[in-house]
């Protein structure tokens, strides 16, 4: 059984590679002309349209106005088909579960808009009026006055019951969104995160009962019970989990940018967690703090859950070959993991084993796969 993956990122191009586990070999197929920072890339709604979630996809252009993309994978070609502004520089996308339409978050502005889909897939001329989050910070009292000066709305994840979960790192918050008719979005509550923690990325657990969310500016992981919630929810106070490595001393944490939360599929009390800039340590603190000297790369969190999800079990460091490791994403089956280095180093899957509690190199590519944000199976 072979995988096809795409990538997109910080490039000039969506790079389609296939992966053959049996000879171990990661292989472009095509390179399509992309828009400018495509940082992100989303498939259809397999619940919706499960002939389509392959060959309908959703990305973005991560510029000062923003541009919401829908795309086609015709033979071996991405072809753009529609392109829409978003009104802030986006960081992410959701397509609904019911095929509705897709939901963009803007990073820049701290804001959120509904694209309702036209029967071909591609984006309506009719979007809902823009979502736009409160700043909570005001006049520099800010945890993090650098990071956190105004509302940056990061990831956006849809709950089981229909309702949107939008990262915010500049507030500390998780809004829960509502979508009500064809395109009005309301906001009916949030999850308050600690102050000065950033919340960037989220994965709900299989049962959707909690909500597992990545910080940015403290490298943690949170747990929320999303149970009879009553708002705001507070995240389960002896659970947080640290991603950072221990090649990396206490001081010098604060120059760590977590980056992807992901849950194995196969075994969902695994989670896995990418660190990111280690390798940059010396550069960031001026000299200050350096990375490990036998470490090659940024390393990814295997994180062991108990069986209810709202425990930790265990936490142990992967070291990966890449530097800048960003954008993660696992295979349906649960059996393989594949990230990128953004700087350097390539492209790397893994081979997941031991009930998704180890990692193995399973593949590499580095020619032609630089600058890479995001990755998905296909």
């Amino acid at each position: 059984m072979s995988y096809t993956i795409l990538v997109s990122g910080y490039r000039p191009t969506y790079t389609l590679l296939s992966f053959d586990p049996s000879t171990a070999k990661l292989k472009i197929i095509s390179d399509s002309k992309a828009p400018e920072k495509a940082s992100w890339i989303e498939p259809a709604s397999e619940q919706h349209n499960p002939l389509q979630a392959s060959r309908t996809l959703y990305s973005i252009s991560e510029t000062e106005k923003g541009l919401a993309v829908s795309l086609q994978l015709k033979d071996d070609t991405i072809e753009i088909t529609s392109q829409k502004e978003t009104h802030g520089g986006p960081a992410h996308i959701h397509v609904m579960r019911d095929g509705s339409g897709l939901a963009v978050v803007n990073y820049m502005g701290g804001s959120m808009i509904f694209f309702p889909f036209n029967p071909d897939g591609t984006l309506s001329d009719n979007p809902s009026d823009l979502l736009q989050f409160e700043h909570l910070y005001k006049d520099g009292s800010a945890p993090d006055p650098e990071r956190q000066d105004t509302p940056h709305a990061h990831q956006v994840i849809e709950g089981d019951d229909g309702s949107l979960y939008v990262c915010d790192l500049g507030n500390d918050r998780i809004w829960v969104v509502e979508k009500k008719g064809v395109n009005t979005l309301e906001i009916k509550g949030w999850l308050q995160a600690p102050p000065g923690t950033g919340p960037r990325h989220a994965t709900f657990s299989k049962d959707g009962k909690h909500l597992y969310v990545l910080t940015e500016l403290t490298s943690d992981v949170l747990v929320f019970s999303l149970e009879s919630p009553t708002y705001p929810i507070i995240p389960k106070p002896d659970f947080k989990v640290n991603i950072i490595p221990p090649s990396v001393p206490k001081e010098a944490h604060k120059f760590m940018n977590a980056a992807e939360l992901i849950l194995n599929p196969a075994y969902p009390n695994i989670l896995y967690a990418s660190n990111r800039l280690e390798m940059s340590l010396n550069e960031k603190s001026k000299g200050e703090f350096s990375t490990h000297e036998d470490s090659k790369g940024d390393s990814i969190a295997i994180i062991e859950l108990n069986e209810s999800g709202d425990e930790l079990k265990s936490v142990k460091s992967f070291r990966t070959d890449l530097d800048n490791l960003r954008g993660m994403s696992i295979s349906a089956d649960g059996k393989y993991l594949v990230t990128a280095g953004r700087k350097k180093g390539g492209l790397e899957v893994f081979r997941i084993g031991d009930s998704g509690r180890e990692l193995k190199l399973a593949g590499k590519i580095e020619e032609g796969v630089d600058n890479i944000t995001d990755l998905t199976f296909l």
